[in-house]
């Protein structure tokens, strides 16, 4: 099991575009994207405390879509 660790409230105070729930969970696209350009999240920020093969499968997602945006930029 992951450890569940929560987002900083500074970073989502202070990142435009970055949105959190009232959890203390980043709010990401099924790709994992954010919703400031170029920023990605996954694992325990995003879904919780969870397995650690479901982080990894939301962190490989969320790098084929960091992939494809460097590509696109």
């Amino acid at each position: 099991v992951a450890i569940g660790y929560r987002v900083e409230e500074s970073l989502v105070e202070t990142t435009r575009g970055v949105e959190a729930t009232r959890l203390g969970t980043v709010v990401v696209a099924e790709d994992g994207a954010t919703g400031r350009p170029g920023v990605f999240a996954a694992g325990d920020c995003v879904r919780g405390a969870d397995l650690v093969v479901t982080a990894v499968a939301d962190a490989l997602r969320a790098a084929d879509a960091i992939d494809l945006y460097l590509k696109s930029a």
